[in-house]
């Protein structure tokens, strides 16, 4: 069984078909010339915001016979609380967020509610209830200087089909493909500095990796070795601190910018098999150790945005032939060349090509010297921009096979709003990495109301 972790991209479409009611304005009414206008009461020190969310997902395919579903079925049932608060005095600001979610698919089985997932105990108990940080920090302006420690997102790259320079964004791995990466992306414990709007330092501590999957969910990629009584074991990373730097610099229509890294990574690899005999008894996963040296940039020219990223990665692990063998190092060279038109009224097109070049690679690497990846989306908004239509497919790296979203996200009402999306996984060989994921599409209803 091949162990590829595979990125998989975010993508959208998207529909609904509701009808606006549009009011007449009284041109005929009194006007009371001598009112004053209102003032705005300013914002207090203290703010408060959050969101109720209700998300419901039906896998539409059965995929192969295995622990868990084996027909189409619903996948999630989830309940979501989102709160956050902010706080300014001064030189000094405070942002505390988070969310807790309930899926009540478990619940549903064991009532007899929903028979199609045998949940295990542990897949059960990391379904019902979770709790995760959003970004929460304490942070001090004075001048050009902003100093901010605590949980953070740090964005630093825009590739869709590949990792480039984004190494300081922890993922949620859980449900691959079914959001768009800025909902993909998790805050990490960090310190960063920022001088002028240029000049970046981050400090990352308490090394944590991707959000995984339940054992023996839709999407765990270690479900074969699981299901074959071998023991899955995760270390920590043996430095949890990393560093990263970036400078951006800006003219009129071309931005550049350009990055520096010694982090773990957020995915861990194969590191040790321990056998009993000649059966493989316990496989250990281990974040390995990162460093980039990468550049971006963007040129606008009319309704054109051109952009590119380049990355040298040293010290990146990749399976070898033997399924049971530790991951072997090779550094890698990382590209993305991608281009964006927005000619067309409303409508935004968007190509992204990418390609991933092992250099002086171990002869018992699997992976293929050059890999590339390609992306194109489009997105079409309507309705005053209340509605979000986007399609997207996504070619994954070395032909590890494809994802195609579509989306409709609908703005109903200022503090109202729904998604429906379609997400479809395409695989035709079984040494692609979406082979044993390639019954698992999904059709997912989300509606939101903000407070």
């Amino acid at each position: 069984m091949a162990l590829h972790s595979a990125r998989l991209s975010a993508i959208s479409l998207a529909l609904v078909l509701p009808c606006l009611a549009l009011a007449e304005d009284d041109f005929f009414s009194a006007l009371d010339t001598q009112a004053e206008p209102e003032t705005p009461a300013p914002p207090g020190p203290v703010q408060w915001l959050g969101w109720a969310q209700q998300k419901v997902a039906y896998g539409y395919r059965a995929p192969e016979p295995g622990p868990s579903r084996d027909r189409a079925a619903l996948t999630r049932v989830e309940s979501q609380l989102y709160g956050q608060m902010n706080a300014r005095h001064e030189a000094w600001s405070m942002r505390l967020a988070g969310s807790v979610t309930y899926d009540a698919l478990p619940d549903l089985s064991d009532a007899d509610a929903w028979e199609t997932h045998n949940f295990t105990d542990k897949q059960a108990e990391e379904r019902r209830w979770h709790g995760q940080w959003a970004d929460s920090y304490v942070g001090w302006q004075d001048g050009n200087w902003w100093l901010k420690a605590g949980y953070q997102t740090l964005a630093w790259g825009e590739a869709e089909s590949l990792i480039v320079t984004d190494v300081l964004a922890r993922r949620d791995q859980r449900w691959p493909g079914q959001q768009d990466l800025e909902q993909t992306r998790l805050p990490v414990p960090a310190i960063t500095l920022n001088w002028a709007g240029k000049l970046d330092l981050a400090v990352l501590g308490w090394a944590e990796t991707d959000l995984r999957p339940a054992p023996f969910d839709d999407f765990d990629q270690l479900a074969g070795l699981r299901a074959n009584g071998i023991d899955i074991r995760h270390n920590d990373a043996d430095n949890p601190v990393g560093v990263a730097l970036r400078w951006q610099q800006r003219w009129p229509g071309l931005d550049l910018t350009w990055i520096a890294a010694d982090v773990n990574a957020f995915e861990s690899t194969l590191s040790d098999v321990s056998f009993n005999g000649a059966v493989p008894e316990t496989a250990t996963f281990t974040p390995e150790r990162r460093r980039v040296l990468g550049a971006n940039a963007q040129l606008a020219r009319g309704s054109w945005l051109l952009k590119t990223e380049q990355g040298w990665h040293q010290g990146v692990r990749h399976a070898t032939n033997n399924t049971l063998s530790p991951w072997v190092e090779s550094d890698q060279w990382r590209a993305m060349l991608g281009a964006d038109y927005s000619g067309f009224r409303n409508l935004t097109l968007t190509l992204e090509l990418g390609s991933q070049l092992l250099l002086n690679p171990d002869a018992a690497i699997e992976d293929d010297e050059v890999r590339l990846s390609q992306s194109v989306r489009a997105r079409y908004t309507t309705w005053n921009n209340r509605l979000e239509l986007t399609a997207q497919g996504v070619n994954l790296p070395g032909e590890s096979g494809q994802v195609v979203r579509l989306a409709a996200d609908w703005q109903v009402s200022d503090p109202f709003s729904m998604g429906i999306s379609l997400v479809d996984y395409l695989a035709q060989d079984s040494d692609q990495a979406l082979y044993t994921v390639r019954h698992q599409d999904a059709a997912i209803l989300n509606l939101r109301y903000g407070f």
